[in-house]
This record gives C-alpha cells, structure tokens and sequence, in this order.
C-alpha cells in the first residue's frame, strides 16, 4: 500500500466515522423523546445505514461511503469495541445475585429459555427448508434458532430500568430486580448453548467434537479455578496500580478470545469468560473505592461509544431490502409472535409457578422480552458462520429491533389492563 492509498483509506474511515455517530447519535437522542432508550435509536441509525434506507435512496452515495473494499477496517473497530463490551458484561455479571431467591429465577429462566427455544427449534423446521444456507447443518441451524429466540439482552434491560427511574416510572423493585437477574442468567445460559452449538457444528466437520469439547472445559477449568482466585487474592493483598492492572485485564481477554477461537468456539466467548474472571472487589481511585466493573466501564466508555455504533452499522450492511416483500413481511410476522408468545408466556407462567401475582408475572415476562445488542452480537455470529441466510439474518435483525421497541408500551399496557380490571370489579384474588 502506498502514501497515497494509505491517506485515502484513512480520510474514508475518519468521513464513515462522522456519519456513523452524526446518524445514531441523531436517532439515539429522538428516540429519547418518546421513552425508549438511547440505544434502540443507535440501533436503529445503524440500520438506516444500510441498503434498507440510505442503500435504497442514495445508491451513489451508498456506493462511495460503504464500499465492501472498506469493511476491514470497519470490521476491526466493531470486533475490538466487542470484545471489550462483552468482557465489561461478564465483569458486571454477579452470581451472589443468581443464588438469591434461587427458586423463583430457577422458574423464570426455565421458562424464559426453554418455551421460547422450544418454539425456535419448532420452527426452524419449517424455516431451514425455506431460508437454510446449503452448507448448514440442520442440527446447528435448529439449535441456533432455538438460541436466537430465547435471548434476553441484559444491557439494555437494565439501561430500560435506569431510563423509567430517571423518569419517575421506576419499576417495582422485585419485578425489576427479577428481571435483571434472570436476564443475566439468560445471557450466561444463552452463551453456554451457542459454545455446544458452535462445538458441534465445528466438531463435527472436523470429526473432534469430544476432544474439542475436553480442551474447552479444561480451558474453563483454569479460568475459573486458577485465573479467577488469583485475581482475588492480588486485589485483597497490595492493590495494583489502575494503570497496570486495567491493561493486564485488557490482555487477558483478548488472549482468553484467542484461546476459545483456536478452541473451536467463537473468540467472543472467551472476552465474556474473562470478564466472569473478574473478581468483585473495590479498588481506590482519586481517593474513593469503586467496585472494579465500574472502573471499568467508566474507562471503556469511549472506545464503546465509537465500536459499538460501528457494530450497528456493519450489522445493517448485512440487510437485504426484500424483506419489505409479501412474503418477507410475512415470514417476519410468524418469526416476531413465536418470539414473543414464547419469551413473554414462557417467563411470566414461570414467575407465576413461583408464586408471583399475575401483574408481576406478566411484567417480568414483558422486560424479559428485551434482545437487542446481545441478540444481534448472537445473530452476527451466525451469520458469519454461514448458519444464517442474508435474508433470515434480516428476519431476526428485524425482530430483535421489534421486540425491544415493544418492551416499554406493553409494560404501560400491563398497568392500564390490571387498573381496567380493579375498577371494573373483575380483579380476582389469584391477580391481586
């Protein structure tokens, strides 16, 4: 590459930068307006990037600003802001709060996994003869689709919890702080199926499945038995400088991604056992002790707020326009009320199975339908593993988009049907 290529290439990335964050920082901020979370805009100004709306509308210009020559660098900025978010989402994950009311976020999650996947794996029967990539397994294509439709995304969750707070809407705190934790235990159990997904789809056209599966438990076994203890026993003794520390921890999730690809397993597993890794200590900064995800998070916040608008735009680079077709539409209609039926009646009759009234229960099955941002990191991992077709990676993109925007309303409906049935007498003791 000469000086000349090099200048250009550098100009294009700085010029699809601007209009990357100009676009989702714009939709972030309307979409605030009408009470969603920032993100679902951001999402939403990534996909309008696409061939859905800029691509259909101003081709030329399309053409210059996303030429595929330009995905690499695109591509890098995504996978390393990634990487890092999912390590952050395993440094934030706490187990103590898995084990408390164990009973009842043992039903929910139960419910909120299995009901969905079930009706996901029903129905990738049906969509593998019509959408399914001719080098995909059925097996691997059924169990991904049972996993797509049983995610919950627990960062936008919460960031949904934080906005009505601010707001003066706060949640009620069980319900909330049900929803969260099983949410969290989604994510843990939803990563936990597409690493048996991707080991057998892997395993198995290298014939190693068994081995693979030895090597990434081992694996497991140190990061959690060694890697994890050791950090706990480093931040309780003499506590590290944060500039030597944060990028030893930086390190070891990028290292702990190349271990798992080389595994057999997508590299963003091992930045999410990495971050798992993290011990939950507090560590002094200017003074004060902060808890060590927070410093975290606060020292990620400006890489995640370019990498993960990049993240957006590539995964609306992907679309296909003939969605907007009869059929597209149609299929989209079928894909978007098993996720739903399946998510919402799924988690809500197992809170209900834990004794919760039906309000709380219909709620926590309503948050629970959040997917977003780890829906579509999910997606995107089956997309580059040719599991999913461009067109029913749309589908999904689309239905993970849908089911977000969805979450606000129906929890304000949920308060509007149970006030109608108090004030029309119909409250019975088993609702109340």
């Amino acid at each position: 590459m000469n000086i000349v290529e090099f200048v250009s290439q550098a100009l294009l990335l700085g010029l699809q930068l601007v209009v990357i964050l100009v676009a989702t920082g714009v939709c972030g901020a309307l979409v605030t307006r009408v009470g969603q979370p920032r993100v679902v805009g951001e999402i939403a100004g990534g996909l309008l990037l696409g061939p859905l709306v800029l691509g259909h509308m101003f081709p030329v210009a399309f053409g210059f600003l996303f030429a595929p020559s330009s995905f690499a660098l695109l591509e890098g900025v995504s996978t390393v802001g990634l990487g890092l978010f999912l390590f952050l989402m395993g440094a934030e994950l706490d187990f103590s709060a898995l084990r408390q009311s164990r009973g009842a976020v043992l039903a929910v999650t139960a419910g909120s996994v299995g009901v969905p996947f079930a009706l996901g794996a029903g129905l990738a029967v049906v969509l593998f003869g019509r959408f399914g990539v001719g080098h995909a397994e059925r097996l691997g294509f059924v169990l991904f689709v049972g996993i797509a439709m049983s995610i919950t995304a627990m960062p936008v969750l919460a960031r949904i919890l934080e906005d009505r707070r601010q707001m003066g809407q706060a949640i009620d705190a069980t319900v909330g702080t049900l929803a969260m934790v099983c949410a969290a235990a989604n994510d843990l159990l939803g990563w936990c199926l597409l690493v048996f997904t991707l080991s057998l789809r892997r395993g198995a056209v290298a014939g190693t499945f068994a081995g693979r599966i030895g090597l990434l438990l081992v694996y497991l076994g140190v990061m959690f038995l060694v890697v994890r203890p050791l950090a706990a026993k480093v931040f309780a003794g003499r506590r590290p400088p944060t500039w030597l520390w944060v990028p030893v921890m930086v390190a070891i999730a990028f290292v702990s991604a190349r271990a798992t690809d080389a595994l057999g397993v997508h590299a963003f597993f091992g930045a999410f056992a990495a971050g798992l890794c993290v011990p939950r200590v507090e560590h002094e900064v200017g003074g004060r002790d902060e808890p060590l995800e927070a410093i975290l998070r606060r020292l990620f916040q400006p890489v995640l707020w370019l990498a993960l608008p990049v993240f957006f735009t590539m995964t609306g680079l992907k679309m296909q326009r003939e969605i907007f077709s009869g059929e597209g539409l149609g299929w989209l209609g079928i894909i978007l009320l098993a996720a739903v039926a399946g998510k919402i009646g799924g988690a809500s009759l197992g809170a209900r199975a834990a004794g919760m009234p039906w309000k709380a229960a219909a709620q926590v099955g309503v948050l629970l339908n959040t997917r977003g941002l780890v829906e579509l990191i999910v997606l995107n991992i089956g997309y580059k593993e040719g599991i999913l077709s461009p067109m029913l990676f749309t589908l999904f993109i689309l239905m993970a988009v849908i089911t977000t925007v969805m979450t606000a309303p129906l929890f304000d409906l949920t308060y509007k049907l149970w006030a109608a049935r108090t004030a029309s007498g119909l409250e019975t003791g088993s609702s109340r």
